[in-house]
C-alpha cells in the first residue's frame, strides 16, 4: 500500500489547505478534482487514505469509493466529506471511516486522518512482529 494520502475534490482552494496541511505533518499527496481524473490513479495503486467529496462535476464520490474497493483497497480508510449531508447507510455500507459535513475545521479533518493512518501503521506494525517471529 502506498503511503499517500489522494484528495479528491472539485475545490482547488480547500485541495491546496488539505495537501499544505497534510505536507507540514509528513504525508505525501496526490489529487484528483473529478472522478475520471480519480479512477486510473486507484488502478495504479493503493493509497494509504482516501479523502473524498461526494458532490463532483463528472459524477459522485461514490463511485470513486466503490472503484476504491473494486481495485481491491479493501484496507484503505475513507474519510468523506460533503456540504450536503451524505447518505449515512451508504457510508456505513461501503466500510467508510468518517463523514465530515462542510465547512470543518481543519484540525477536526486533520485528527481523522491522523487516527486512521495511525490504526493502519499500528494493524501493519502488528503483523509484521508477528510474521518476523513465526
Amino acid at each position: 500500500m502506498s503511503r499517500t494520502i489522494l484528495i479528491v475534490e472539485d475545490d482547488a482552494a480547500l485541495v491546496r489547505a488539505i495537501s499544505r496541511n497534510l505536507s507540514v505533518r509528513g504525508y505525501g499527496t496526490n489529487s484528483a478534482m473529478t472522478v475520471g481524473e480519480a479512477l486510473p490513479v486507484l488502478t495504479s495503486q493503493c493509497p494509504a487514505l482516501l479523502l473524498v467529496d461526494i458532490d463532483l462535476p463528472d459524477g459522485s464520490g461514490w463511485d470513486v469509493v466503490r472503484a476504491l474497493r473494486a481495485a481491491g483497497c479493501a484496507g484503505t480508510p475513507i474519510i468523506v466529506m460533503s456540504a450536503l449531508r451524505p447518505n449515512s447507510r451508504l457510508a456505513k455500507e461501503l466500510q467508510c471511516a468518517a463523514v465530515l459535513e462542510k465547512p470543518f475545521p481543519m484540525e477536526t479533518l486533520l485528527r481523522q486522518v491522523t487516527a486512521h493512518l495511525q490504526t493502519d501503521r499500528s494493524d501493519t506494525a502488528g503483523g509484521e512482529a508477528e510474521a518476523g517471529t513465526a
